[in-house]
């Protein structure tokens, strides 16, 4: 990975178009939890640890479903 501060990095990835971004922070994994972040949101949501691959798979399913429309 770059060594790059996380702003640059999540701004590279809003300029290419990864539509869904988790954040493994040292805060937020104290507390149990990530962060998910749409692109299309100004938002972030935090998920439990034990929940957020299947909130990602949610997420991720439900922008292929609007896509396909």
């Amino acid at each position: 990975d770059r060594r790059l501060r996380g702003g640059v990095k999540f701004k590279d990835a809003d300029l290419i178009g990864i539509p869904v971004r988790v954040t493994v922070g040292k805060k937020a994994l104290a507390e149990g939890n990530v962060e998910i972040k749409l692109r299309a949101e100004s938002q972030s949501q935090k998920v439990s640890v034990k929940k957020a691959a299947d909130k990602t798979v949610e997420l991720v399913n439900s922008l292929k479903e609007k896509l396909n429309r």
